[in-house]
């Protein structure tokens, strides 16, 4: 495995494969040496998670091991050592995100899904590198699922629909069935059903359910609404109301005629005369491949030839188009109407490109030209890329109109080739892509210590790792085991090896992207090059290889550092300023010179916890007068909605998930009856209790004496936080000190609440910590704290904060005297106000000279996976319902190519999958699918 690799960098660095026609090799040469350098200065990451699995619902831990490469050869990436790990809602707003460290290109974490952060609805986990986000949303790794909340609703429901035409507007009929868990129906239920486009309230009536559980809905669309995104939101009601645990059911609809069919010429073009090999591709209403066969017609109606998809909506067939010619593609739809789709334009004049198998081992190229441009002795570039690369290249010129070349596959790693065809001014006039598979991706096999286990049995697996020829390989795994009868397993989902070598260099979504790559069957093969046709490629733009040359937008990040810019009152820089950096948890203090651009940096930082900065900038002279310090922030991304919407598990549910919830809802019993001894109870829901999302409040959010919240706030846009507190919070007040001055006037000089002194905390930001760092050592302590904590509460005003939280009572206030203050400081002399903001960034103030305060991202340290174990003597505690079994995302093969796992079964009998992925790090991965049988 890494010989081949070897030769392959040889014939990538040193000789590449030119193949020359009336022109010099320095010619070509010059034509690939823009391409060499704007590899070189933007080279590409790849980047793939595993997660234990691919189902999820609030309360869940989703688990993940990442793998980030450099493009080119697959080894581990080295020029980012942080990645960036998010969940996101539907409406692209970040829920969770995670600052994880990457060594040698490894890393493993993962991500608690907490209920109150993540109601119903879709969710996508995103994970990148700064780096990436200079290549665009396509290079990002995205996985979608849908989340539903534990206890929401314990119920089903299965949904028909069907959409007529009635007086030009469409009409839906609905059908929904509701059922328990225990597909028992939910008879004669009262329920609230709201029909939703977005925010828009398309239908709302009352319904109740009939004795087998249904529900029938009749509705009529407005114009202009995308049947794609409607929802039925459903909701019980008692005594006239409607009550909490709503159900989100989308209308999915896949009407014959708003299928969309696109056709693509092979190369890219019809040109008259030349003969071309039609790609199509047809997308039915929710977005997915639509099965159909149609017939190829001329402009007078002549029959031409017939069409008829093979996998997920895609096929193609073969014709040569005529010059004046204008082809239409037509599809009888099941009511016996015709549509008619156009083909693309018929050029007169211009050339193509058709690449196909020569052979187990070859590849022929076929370029042609039309008459006109043949003999002329024009010059064009022939480009093989792979990963970026240029493996292959030519300069031809059509001494006839077809030119023929063959191409030895070997050239080219696995993965996808992309040949281009450009004239003598750069510009791309042909584009085809095409997959090379070597078959030599990373063996591995799966041995269990023994054929069938027993519930609570401990399981040990030997994993033995190799490569084509046998050869043993040390490599890096991650492993998952989840329970079938709670995990429905998908063969064609993604995995480490089609996300890397195929999914991951085309744009867009690939359905099922696991079948392409499973075998070698010949419709398989046509079918995987039917996607190479259809599927756009991700790769680099012509314009700007040949243009300008870029400068990358987002810089690599190879580990954390903290730096920035110092600058004068004329924005220019300050040379040797001073700048402080300090920091309470972790204690750090540490100094740095700007030079004469003014930058800092500071190096070998761990952020941990809250990873808050305190930065003070001065003059050489130590002064702050005329100082603007900034510091780089990470700008996090805003992307696009994703493309895959997954219906809730309770939407016509496999046998899987639905014992997956059954399992939840006995668990959740259990455990109930466990701390309690006694039944369990519906929920209870504390009305009228104000909360503050997002807050840092230590006895959890809304917990305090008083509280102003978002509703409040909204009312008083304009004023500040001071403004805000002498107004609406009971016993809020200043404390004036008698002052040496002319007037002899009182100047207040403390925030009291009662006879209580306060403590502001921002975004869980000690403002005193922060004080005690900035203070003066020439003014009066007492004045200087005022004058400090009001340049921050008359700055922030209602439109910034979601919140203000009172916390004076020993029963809320405990919490507090013992973090900010101590064991030892009297702890009923003191009140504290949790303020929250609305970027969570603390106590940021910009208009501040010589200070900044940097709240980093945290990094996210890996923690490990429970594993219970059990003996003879120990019987398990409480019920062992696991739906992932065991995770284990660092397993290293040694000399052997072998390594060792084990884990414990649980209560029932059944079947447990294992997948195992992973890669040696240099150059090859793998994919290996396996099971284990429980009795």
């Amino acid at each position: 495995m890494q010989t081949f690799y070897r030769a392959w960098l040889t014939v990538l660095l040193s000789c590449r494969c030119i193949f020359v026609i009336a022109q010099t090799k320095q010619s070509f040469k010059a034509f690939t040496a823009p391409i060499d350098s704007f590899r070189s200065r933007l080279p590409i990451e790849k980047l793939y998670l595993q997660t234990d699995r691919n189902d999820y619902a609030a309360g869940d831990t989703l688990w993940f091991k990442a793998y980030l490469f450099n493009s080119d050869l697959l080894r581990s990436g080295t020029r980012s050592g942080l990645l960036y790990v998010e969940l996101d809602d539907s409406n692209n707003k970040m829920v969770k995100r995670q600052l994880v460290p990457l060594a040698q290109g490894l890393s493993w974490g993962c991500l608690a899904i907490d209920p109150k952060d993540t109601p119903d609805g879709i969710y996508t986990l995103r994970a990148y590198t700064n780096w990436m986000r200079n290549f665009g949303e396509d290079r990002i790794f995205t996985k979608t699922f849908y989340i539903t909340a534990p206890n929401n609703n314990p119920r089903l429901v299965a949904t028909n629909f069907k959409a007529t035409q009635q007086q030009g507007k469409d009409n839906i009929q609905a059908i929904l069935q509701f059922t328990g868990l225990n597909k028992q129906p939910v008879q004669l239920k009262d329920m609230q059903l709201k029909v939703m486009s977005g925010k828009h309230t398309l239908f709302n009536s009352k319904a109740r359910t009939a004795l087998d559980g249904q529900i029938s809905l009749n509705f009529t669309l407005p114009d202009n609404i995308p049947v794609k995104n409607l929802i039925i939101i459903s909701q019980d009601v008692v005594k006239g109301e409607t009550v909490p645990g709503a159900m989100a059911i989308p209308i999915a609809l896949n009407r014959p005629e708003n299928t969309d069919l696109q056709f693509m010429p092979e190369g890219g073009n019809l040109v008259a005369g030349i003969p071309a090999h039609i790609a199509f591709k047809a997308i039915a209403e929710d977005g997915n491949g639509a099965d159909l066969e149609g017939k190829i017609y001329s402009s007078n109606q002549t029959l031409i030839g017939t069409f008829k998809t093979l996998h997920a909506g895609m096929g193609a067939f073969d014709m040569t188009p005529q010059p004046g010619e204008n082809y239409t593609a037509k599809i009888t739809l099941p009511d016996g109407s015709v549509k008619t789709y156009p083909l693309p334009l018929v050029s007169l004049s211009g050339t193509g490109l058709k690449v196909m198998a020569k052979g187990p081992d070859s590849l022929e190229l076929t370029l042609s030209a039309t008459a006109d441009l043949a003999g002329k002795g024009n010059s064009y570039y022939l480009a093989g890329q792979a990963r970026g690369v240029v493996c292959y290249g030519a300069v031809i010129t059509f001494t006839h109109q077809v030119v023929k070349i063959t191409v030895a596959n070997s050239i080219f790693p696995s993965g996808i080739a992309h040949f281009t065809l450009l004239n003598a001014g750069h510009q791309p006039l042909n584009e085809r892509i095409i997959y090379v598979n070597h078959q030599d991706n990373l063996q591995i096999s799966v041995v269990p210590g023994k054929a069938i286990y027993a519930p609570h049995d401990s399981i040990a697996l030997q994993l033995q790792v190799s490569d084509k020829s046998g050869k043993p390989v040390s490599a890096s795994l991650s492993l998952a085991v989840t329970d079938d009868n709670q995990v429905a397993i998908d063969s064609t989902a993604s995995n480490i090896f089609n996300s890397l070598l195929l999914t991951g260099d085309l744009k867009g979504t690939v359905e099922h992207p696991g079948y392409y790559l499973d075998n070698d069957h010949p419709e398989t093969l046509t079918a995987l090059d039917n996607l190479m046709l259809t599927q756009g490629w991700v790769g680099y733009n012509w314009t700007e290889i040949y243009g300008p040359p870029l400068k990358p937008t987002y810089a690599a990040e190879p580990t954390f550092i903290v730096k920035g810019n110092v600058n004068n009152l004329f924005n220019k820089p300050m040379d040797g300023a001073q700048v402080t950096l300090l920091s309470k948890k972790p204690v750090l203090f540490s100094q740095a010179v700007t030079g004469k651009d003014g930058k800092f940096a500071f190096k070998g930082i761990i952020p941990v916890d809250t990873a808050l900065f305190f930065i003070q900038a001065r003059t050489k002279n130590g002064k702050d007068f005329g100082v603007d310090i900034t510091v780089d922030e990470f700008a996090a991304p805003v992307f696009t909605s994703a493309i895959e919407h997954p219906a809730p598990w309770y939407v016509n549910s496999d046998t899987a998930t639905l014992r997956n919830r059954q399992n939840r809802e006995i668990k959740q019993i259990e455990d109930y009856n466990l701390t309690h001894k006694g039944t369990l109870l519906n929920t209870v829901v504390i009305a009228d209790k104000k909360i503050v999302n997002g807050s840092e409040n230590l006895n959890g959010p809304g917990e305090a004496d008083q509280v102003l919240d978002e509703t409040d706030l909204e009312k008083v846009p304009k004023k500040t936080i001071d403004e805000l507190l002498l107004q609406y919070i009971k016993d809020f007040k200043f404390y004036g000190l008698w002052l040496p001055c002319d007037t002899c006037r009182v100047v207040p000089a403390y925030y009291m609440l009662k006879d209580k002194l306060i403590n502001f905390i921002i975004d869980g930001v000690d403002m005193n910590f922060l004080f005690k760092q900035s203070r003066s050592v020439q003014t009066p302590w007492a004045l200087d704290r005022m004058e400090f904590l009001k340049k921050y509460l008359s700055y922030l005003t209602a439109e910034e904060i979601k919140g203000i939280e009172i916390i004076s009572s020993f029963q809320y206030a405990s919490r507090y005297g013992l973090k900010y203050l101590g064991p030892t400081v009297p702890q009923d002399r003191y009140a504290f106000v949790e303020i929250t903001t609305r970027d969570g960034k603390g106590p940021f103030m910009k208009k501040t000279p010589g200070n900044y305060l940097y709240r980093a991202l945290p990094y996210t340290l890996p923690k490990t996976f429970y594993r219970p174990r059990y003996t003879a003597a120990t019987k398990p505690n409480g019920a062992d319902l696991r739906a992932t079994i065991h995770w284990e995302p660092q397993i290293v093969t040694d000399s052997t190519g072998r390594a060792n796992v084990s884990f414990y079964s649980a209560d029932k009998p059944g079947k447990y999958t294992v997948i195992v992925q992973g890669a040696d790090l240099n150059g090859a991965v793998g994919y290996r699918r396996s099971a284990i049988i429980i009795k």
